[in-house]
């Protein structure tokens, strides 16, 4: 006969048994859940800290954007300023000269100076960026409050300048119709290569052959000219105290936010 022998099941380890069953103690599901839930904390941990370094590099990208957008709108704003204060100019030799005679020289200048009262260019402001990071729900990216609040202001204020201008516009389109009751075609023609922000560039000598054109009598045309002055006075008046003042906030602010972004995100 075969001799069967049968295995023994060793006794159960007294450290991680309970019973004679071999039930594991509490203590070892306590350190079984201890560490899933740090494993899940860690990695709730890590991914938290991924999407804030991602959203910290999108928001450098859009700073850099930012910061030539703004460059470019301060450069934008300097050439308004210098085009609005040249208005005002003019518009104060229009009136000096509407107390004499418009003939001769007088009609010529006059004339001149009349050509460039319809001059309605808005301001070239580069808002590319920002209104991506508004429409894509990016300003969250910005961490930084103050700096938001000041991105957000600028904002409004941008466009309180663009609605004004609206207003300027739409007087510069009826002063049109009083400039092309006043200068004659042909003058006219020869004047539409200068532009208001490139006056200061032109030579005496330039001027004295414009000045020098034979343009005929403006004396019939009072009525005409009566209307073009009382509107490019109201045009003067915005442009002195309301769009001027504007426009230096804008770039005050502007150049604030250069200046904090490029310390919020160490650029260049």
């Amino acid at each position: 006969m075969e001799v069967h022998h049968h295995a023994h099941t060793a006794d159960p380890d007294p450290s991680t048994s309970s019973g004679p069953r071999g039930r594991k103690k509490w203590t070892h599901y306590f350190w079984e859940f201890l560490m899933l839930f740090l494993a899940v904390f860690c990695g709730f941990l890590a991914e938290n800290l991924r999407e804030h370094k991602v959203e910290h590099i999108r928001a450098k990208e859009f700073s850099k954007s930012l910061v030539q957008d703004l460059q470019h709108d301060t450069t934008a704003i300097h050439v308004q300023k210098k085009s609005a204060g040249v208005f005002i100019s003019l518009t104060d030799s229009l009136l000096t000269l509407s107390k004499t005679r418009l003939e001769g020289r007088n009609a010529s200048r006059f004339s001149f100076y009349t050509r460039f009262m319809y001059w309605t260019v808005p301001i070239s402001w580069n808002r590319a960026t920002f209104d991506q990071i508004k429409n894509s729900g990016s300003l969250r990216y910005f961490k930084n409050y103050h700096l938001l609040e000041k991105l957000m202001k600028y904002d409004v204020l941008v466009n309180e300048i663009e609605a004004e201008f609206n207003n300027h516009q739409t007087r510069g389109n009826t002063l049109l119709n009083s400039i092309n009751k006043i200068i004659e075609p042909a003058y006219h023609h020869d004047l539409s290569k200068y532009f208001i922000w490139s006056l200061d560039t032109l030579s005496r000598e330039t001027m004295e052959i414009i000045f020098a054109a034979e343009t005929a009598s403006l004396e019939p045309k009072r009525s005409e000219i009566r209307e073009l002055l009382n509107m490019t006075v109201v045009q003067q008046r915005n442009l002195r105290f309301g769009n001027t003042t504007r426009w230096q906030r804008a770039e005050a602010l502007a150049l604030e936010l250069i200046s904090d972004l490029k310390k919020e995100y160490h650029l260049k």
